[in-house]
Order: structure tokens, then sequence, then C-alpha cells
């Protein structure tokens, strides 16, 4: 505790730092002393104001396929850190084409002339102030929606929540993941002070089922109980997803934890099978988001189905669903093609 606050005094000067850059930069975009570029598509941002753990990427996709079924054509725009996202995209959406790089207003021209694309989305753009657009939709995490209320690198805002005024629908993540029905009211009252002519809609990642990780075999829940597993995981909010899993009645042994965007390494998994092969653990689960990252490691498919180590890889297929006001938001989403 004593150490935490140390290096919380020690980050505090770096966050002022940081908090002022930011506020110059988007003051000097509101009064176009940086140039905000047009491009001829509807430009739609779905982003946040934290460090991770909001999930947005499922949002982005759940919105391409919403979009896509209206017949729109879509490109998605990821900056591609980590790489993550570009492989975990099209596993999330329908034929949706999936551009990386960090200069967006020119993969969105790209993306117009190569895809003929009338619709750009940007995953994680909220922050990205150079490409104007036509919505702002900004993921609320209901579990940790501001940290300490500090900016990186004290707390975990990536700006000011005076930004947050940008923003067209706020969408709260996680929706039934929180401890209380007021701390979600008390979430709502503070958007709608700072923001009052923003839509506000509730969403929850819905469990469908598991799938091997070595083949993408759908496997029955009810096969899953009475047994003890491992988890695995490398995103932002790790404890929602040992949250939903136990929500499904399921026990587990231990939860691997690493940082966000963690590549995973043979030397990684080969802890993780040493332990459940220790521990009669047979059965490992995981993230879609973890699963294109494992699935790089060689022959981990060969290898956690192997005679030898008899362990096996799940993975939890989630899907968004908006479990309240979706007419608002979906009014405000396709007013946009109307304007």
């Amino acid at each position: 505790m004593v150490f935490r606050k140390i290096v919380f005094l020690f980050c505090v000067p770096f966050s002022f730092l940081y908090f002022f850059i930011i506020t110059l930069r988007n003051v000097f975009y509101a009064f176009n002393i940086f140039r905000k570029h047009k491009i001829n598509a509807k430009v739609i941002s779905v982003g946040n104001i934290t460090w991770g753990g909001t999930g947005k990427t499922p949002v982005a996709a759940f919105i391409a396929d919403i979009l896509a079924k209206k017949n729109h054509r879509v490109s998605i725009l990821i900056r591609g850190y980590g790489n993550d996202e570009s492989e975990l995209l099209p596993k999330l959406t329908s034929n949706v084409p999936v551009l990386v790089g960090k200069d967006r207003v020119a993969r969105g021209l790209e993306a117009i002339e190569s895809n003929l694309s009338d619709t750009i989305l940007l995953d994680d753009g909220f922050q990205y102030v150079r490409l104007r657009r036509d919505l702002d939709i900004v993921c609320v995490d209901a579990v940790k929606p501001f940290g300490n209320g500090c900016v990186i690198p004290a707390g975990i805002l990536r700006e000011g929540l005076s930004s947050l005024k940008r923003a067209d629908i706020f969408l709260i993540t996680k929706a039934d993941l929180v401890s209380s029905k007021d701390k979600l009211e008390k979430l709502e009252r503070k958007l709608r002070f700072i923001n009052p002519g923003a839509i506000i809609a509730k969403a929850i990642h819905r469990p469908l089922y598991f799938y091997r990780l070595s083949n993408e075999e759908k496997v029955n829940i009810g096969e899953l109980q009475n047994k003890e597993f491992a988890l695995v995981s490398a995103i932002g909010s790790p404890e929602c997803f040992e949250k939903t899993v136990l929500r499904l009645g399921l026990k587990i042994n231990k939860h691997f934890i690493f940082r966000d965007h963690h590549m995973y390494k043979k030397e990684d998994l080969d802890r993780i099978n040493d332990y459940c092969r220790k521990n009669n653990i047979d059965t490992v689960i995981s993230t879609e988001k973890d699963a294109v990252k494992l699935q790089r490691v060689e022959g981990i498919g060969h290898r956690a189905e192997s005679k030898e180590q008899r362990v096996k890889y799940l993975v939890l297929k989630v899907r968004l669903e908006i479990i309240e006001n979706e007419d608002g938001f979906y009014n405000r989403l396709f007013g946009i093609y109307s304007s």
C-alpha cells in the first residue's frame, strides 16, 4: 500500500504534463489551428476515455455487422498496436474489411478507393480527432468507469472527463457485472451531467458457447460442469472475464493473468500446462481476443490436445447485446445517413 502511494505521487507531475499536452492539442483542433480532415464517407468512431478494458472492439464489430446488413459498405480502421484487433475483428464480423495503419486519414481514403466504402468505422478512435467524424460512440466500463479520476500515468484516463462533451452516444458496457444498481444509476447521472445531449445505452457481453481452440468445434456447457479449470487472459479487464465464467457455474482453480496485448510465447504455455498437469486440470479457458494470439504459438493445437499433456484449450464466445435504450442507440446511429 505504501509503495503504491509512492508510485502514485511520483506519477502525478507526469499526469499534469500529459493532461496539459492533450488539452492543448484538443484546443488547437477545436480552433482549426491543427487541421481536421474530411473524407467522402460517413465516419463513426468507437472509442473510450480510459486505458483499455471497455470492450470497444466487440462494439465496433457489432456496429459494422449492423450497418453491413443495411447494405452499407463498411471498412474498419485500426491503429494496429499489438495486432490483436487486426486478427480478431475479421473473426467477429462478416467479411468487413479491416485496414491497419497509424495514419487513418490515409487508410480512410484507401478504403473509399479500394473497397468503395461509404462508411468508415474507427476502432479506438475517440482520441483520433484529426479525422472529422459524423458520430462519436464512447464505451464506458460499468465496473470501473474512470478509475481514480486521474489521467495516465497516475490513473487510467486518456484525457480529462470534460472531453466526454464530444460524445454523441455513451454505451455503458458490462452492465450486468456491476455489484449494485445504484452504481449504474450514479454513473448515468454523471454522464448526463457532463453531456446532457448524448444518448445513453447499456450493453452486456452475453456468453454464447465454448469452442475448442484447436479446431473451433463447439462444446456444450453442460459437459463442463463439476470440473475445475484454469483461465488465461491478457486483456484490459481480466476480473470481468473471470466473473463471467463463474456466473456460468464453472469452477476456477487458477487464473493466469498477463498484461493487456501480451504476446504469448511457448514458455508461457509450458508454464500453464505444467501447472495444469500437476493439479489434474485438463482444460484451460481463454477469451476470443487471446485466442488469436495463442494460435500464433507454434503447435499449440497439437500440443494442447496431445496425449502426453492432456490439456485442452477452450475459447468463450460472447456476443454484444444492448439491453437498455436500444431504440435510442439505433435512431442516433442510423440518423447520420439522413443528415
